[in-house]
């Protein structure tokens, strides 16, 4: 899947939309965002305008669940990317800055540029760390997209399920911070609390209704 402003990305968005109606861990929050920091956009300029310096905190890493809609669906997150649940296709997180050469950010660039390096760009997304709703979420969205609000917010927690805490990754509207889907580390949690509203947690209204 490409995070790029295509026919597939528009889909997927449209898609989500469609269905989402668009106490914190501190370690995990402050983990996050000290190995986020460095995916903040800079003005440093590299010959395709971006840097592959994001890494995912190791306790993100691994496999989640999800049971949206009743079917489960599988996120794969790995160091430096993630195969998404929606495609399984793999996306490469990196920071956007400025093209050498130019004085354009690289969503400034234009359509035919990045179609000319399409095997540069493939399999690239951008990450940014946003504060919304006075939490801290990583973003994933289009490369050559200035609006990260065109996108996809996740947040790691760790929750008390049952009495065992649980790791649970929140991924919620990137404008509102209300939460559209949640993921699980195995199949049998997600199934079983899927629908669950978790406490200090926003819920899109279309939440429940899956």
């Amino acid at each position: 899947m490409k995070l790029r402003k295509t026919i597939t990305w528009s889909v997927i968005v449209a898609a989500l939309a469609a269905a989402s109606g668009i106490s914190v861990n501190q370690t995990n929050l402050v983990q996050a965002a000290s190995t986020s920091k460095n995916a903040k956009i800079t003005t440093n300029k590299t010959k395709y305008g971006f840097k592959r310096d994001f890494k995912f905190p190791k306790s993100w890493r691994g496999k989640w669940f999800s049971n949206t809609h009743d079917k489960v669906s599988k996120m794969t997150i790995k160091k430096n990317g993630f195969n998404t649940p929606w495609t399984g296709e793999y996306v490469e997180l990196v920071s956007a800055g400025k093209v050498k050469g130019t004085n354009k950010y690289l969503w400034q660039m234009p359509q035919s540029w990045f179609t000319k390096h399409d095997k540069i760009f493939k399999h690239l997304g951008r990450v940014t760390t946003n504060k919304i709703s006075n939490k801290k979420w990583l973003v994933f969205s289009p490369i050559d997209e200035n609006n990260i609000e065109i996108g996809f917010a996740f947040r790691l927690k760790n929750e008390k399920i049952a009495g065992k805490t649980q790791q649970v990754i929140f991924e919620a509207n990137p404008k509102t911070g209300e939460i559209v889907d949640q993921f699980f580390r195995s199949p049998k949690l997600a199934q079983k609390y899927q629908h669950y509203n978790f406490k200090g947690e926003t819920y899109a209204p279309s939440f429940n209704q899956y």
